[in-house]
């Protein structure tokens, strides 16, 4: 009988977390300031997260719109390079990082100033690849939607303590826009936003799980 109440209170307890973590992520989704790039602190380097891409490497307008905002910070001069991290959407086929460099570069970013992280499948995988090839950077702006940047934030802090980069980085969150949108209506895409709502605590396993783990295989990120 104890074990039962116990058991339930565990429930109730677990889904009001569920519930007060939605109602939190849903206001910062709408309320995420949209940046001004004469109050934006420089940084070393901008890094742009993956998003959707079929499998013959298009982009869809979520990657789009981060490359663009990525662009615009870049030609403000608010750093000297990016990063843009995604990986495959199939084994064969182009990376997600690759794609978006190629869009940034016919947007004018010279070649020499992008940085392509070719492996991430998942928030926590584009932490730990693009701070393996920013690990000299002190500032860092991260790029991606309102609704995903707290659970990026979160990610990159967790593979800064995995890698040992406690004391050399900060992080600034810009959002490349509030929420994906479903064209031409232009609605609120509701079911990305309830699967951000389940992600952030998936994502807090999977990091933890790598975290114990005495092998470290990135495979437990994905």
């Amino acid at each position: 009988m104890r074990l039962v109440r116990f058991v339930g209170r565990f429930a109730k307890l677990g889904f009001a977390a569920y519930i007060v973590m939605t109602l939190a992520m849903l206001a910062w989704t709408f309320l995420w300031p949209e940046p001004d790039v004469r109050e934006i602190q420089k940084a070393d380097v901008i890094i742009c997260l993956g998003a959707g891409m079929s499998a013959d490497g298009t982009l869809d307008a979520a990657a789009l719109a981060r490359v663009d905002r990525c662009v615009q910070l870049f030609e403000a001069d608010l750093a000297p390079a990016i990063v843009f991290s995604g990986g495959v959407a199939r084994e064969d086929g182009p990376n997600a990082g690759g794609q978006m460099a190629r869009y940034a570069q016919s947007l004018g970013v010279p070649e020499e100033n992008t940085i392509i992280e070719g492996r991430a499948q998942s928030t926590l995988q584009n932490a730990l690849f693009s701070l393996d090839l920013t690990r000299d950077a002190q500032d860092i702006i991260l790029v991606t939607e309102a609704f995903h940047l707290p659970r990026s934030w979160m990610s990159f802090h967790w593979a800064r303590w995995e890698m040992d980069l406690l004391n050399t980085m900060s992080f600034h969150l810009i959002m490349s826009e509030d929420v994906r949108r479903t064209q031409p209506e232009n609605r609120i895409g509701w079911p990305v936003l309830f699967r951000e709502s389940i992600a952030i605590w998936f994502n807090g396993a999977r990091a933890a799980a790598y975290s114990i783990s005495p092998h470290k295989s990135v495979g437990l990120l994905h």
